[in-house]
This record gives C-alpha cells, structure tokens and sequence, in this order.
C-alpha cells in the first residue's frame, strides 16, 4: 500500500481515523494508534476515549442484569405464590410467574456473558 499523500512512499500504518495509508512522514504516534493529521490526532483521542468508556459500561450493563434478574426472579416467585394460594386465576397467575423466572434465567445468562 502507497502514502495518501506521498505515493512514492510505501505506506507504514493506517489513520485509525480515516483509514488512509501513511507514511513516517505523515504519520503521528497516538496512545492505541497512528493519525495522519492534526484534526485526526483529536478524532483518533475521542475514539481511545469511546473505548474506554465501552469496556467500563460493559461491567455496569453486567450489573443491570444480575440485579434486573433478582426482580423478575422476586415477581416470579410472588405471581406463583399468589397463584397457588388464590382460587380462579391460578393458571393465569403461576403462568405469569413462570414467564418472570425465564425472564430472570434469560438475565443471568447475559450478565454471565458480559462479564467475560
């Protein structure tokens, strides 16, 4: 692959912001990464920073889940409680807890998967 600007040059890397291929001329050192201009060194930043902040979120989003699970386990086992014990909506009500605690096993099973 050629330099975008020099195509003499061979290129060295790619913008991690455009793409293009760069030369050691063109090329500037970024943390995680190499930019061709001044106004891709502030794009290639703010993507490092995107990053970072996606793997932090991914652990809250784990915790959503775990805790989203403990609800629907907690609505689950009091919609089949009820059901049980009350007279004329039992099928309903026990269906419905049935259909909380799939919810909850759904939502263990993904905070098991983000945590990874």
């Amino acid at each position: 692959m050629k330099c975008f600007n020099h195509t003499h040059k061979e290129a060295l890397g790619i913008c991690k912001n455009c793409s293009k291929g760069i030369c050691e001329d063109c090329l500037t050192e970024v943390k995680n990464g190499i930019a061709c201009t001044s106004s891709c060194i502030d794009e290639v930043n703010q993507i490092n920073l995107l990053i970072n902040k996606n793997k932090e979120n991914l652990n809250f989003a784990s915790k959503n889940h775990q805790k989203a699970a403990f609800i629907y386990l907690g609505f689950g086992l009091v919609f089949i409680v009820f059901g049980i014990t009350t007279e004329g909506l039992t099928w309903f009500l026990t269906t419905i807890g049935f259909i909380f605690i799939i919810g909850a096993i759904f939502s263990f099973t993904n905070a098991k998967k983000l945590k990874k």
